[in-house]
C-alpha cells in the first residue's frame, strides 16, 4: 500500500517526525540519522521509498545527501496533525499518573517529565517499538517511597496500559537521595534536573 511506503518501519516515522518539525530545513543523511536516533545506513536505506512518494525531496551535494519534507504534498497536514496528536497523548497520559501520585502521596514534592514525552518529539509510537514515560517521582520523606511506588505500579498497569498502550515505569526517589545524587552530579540526575519537565511541585535544589 501506498502508506507503507511512508510510515512501515521506525525509521521513517523517526525521520519524519524530525522533518516535519523542521518543515525550512534541509538535513543531511548524518544530521537527519543523528535527531532521528537511527543509524546513517538506515538513513539511506529507508528513506528512497518515501522520496519516491513526493512527500520528501532530496538534493545530491557531492557524495551526500540533503533531505527536506515537501511542505506542497498532500500528505503533509495529515502528518503533522498526526504526530501533534501523538505527543499531546502522550502529555496527556503523564498528566494523569501525576495526578495519581498526588492523589496517593501526601509528601509528594516533585514529578518530573522527561525524555521525548517532555520534548514533545515522540517518534516511534505507530512502529513496533513505541516510546515509554519517564518520570521521577520525588517524597520529602523516603519512607514514603515504597508505597507510591507500588500505587502508581498498580494505576499504570490497570489504567494506562490499556487505555494508551503506553509503557511507564516510575522511578521513585526520596528528597535527600535525589539531594545526594545531584551533589555526587550522577548523569542521569543531572539530565532530571536540567532537561525534566516539572508537572507537579518544584525539583530540589541542592543549596536552598
Amino acid at each position: 500500500m501506498y502508506l507503507e511506503k511512508i510510515i512501515g518501519t521506525s525509521t521513517k516515522v523517526a525521520a519524519l517526525n524530525v522533518l516535519l518539525n523542521s518543515p525550512e530545513r534541509r538535513f543531511l543523511e548524518s544530521e537527519l540519522a543523528r535527531e532521528a536516533g537511527a543509524a546513517v545506513s538506515e538513513i539511506n536505506r529507508q528513506m528512497p521509498s518515501i522520496v519516491q512518494t513526493g512527500l520528501v525531496s532530496v538534493e545530491r551535494i557531492g557524495k551526500g545527501k540533503l533531505y527536506q519534507i515537501n511542505r506542497k504534498h498532500f500528505l503533509v497536514p495529515p502528518l503533522r496533525k498526526l504526530f501533534a496528536d501523538l505527543n499531546a497523548t502522550y502529555r496527556k497520559a503523564a498528566e494523569k499518573i501525576c495526578k495519581a501520585a498526588v492523589s496517593s502521596s501526601k509528601g509528594l514534592e516533585a514529578a518530573i517529565l522527561l525524555g521525548s514525552a517532555a520534548s514533545g518529539k515522540i517518534r516511534s509510537d505507530v512502529s513496533e517499538a513505541p516510546s515509554d514515560i519517564d518520570m521521577v517521582f520525588i517524597v520529602k520523606n523516603a519512607a514514603g517511597k515504597e508505597a507510591l511506588f507500588n500505587s502508581l505500579v498498580s494505576y499504570i498497569n490497570g489504567t494506562i496500559a490499556s487505555e494508551y498502550g503506553i509503557a511507564c515505569y516510575p522511578i521513585v526517589m526520596g528528597r535527600e537521595e535525589y539531594l545526594d545524587a545531584l551533589a555526587k552530579k550522577e548523569r542521569f540526575i543531572l539530565n532530571v534536573q536540567n532537561e525534566g519537565v516539572e508537572l507537579y511541585g518544584k525539583r530540589p535544589k541542592r543549596f536552598s
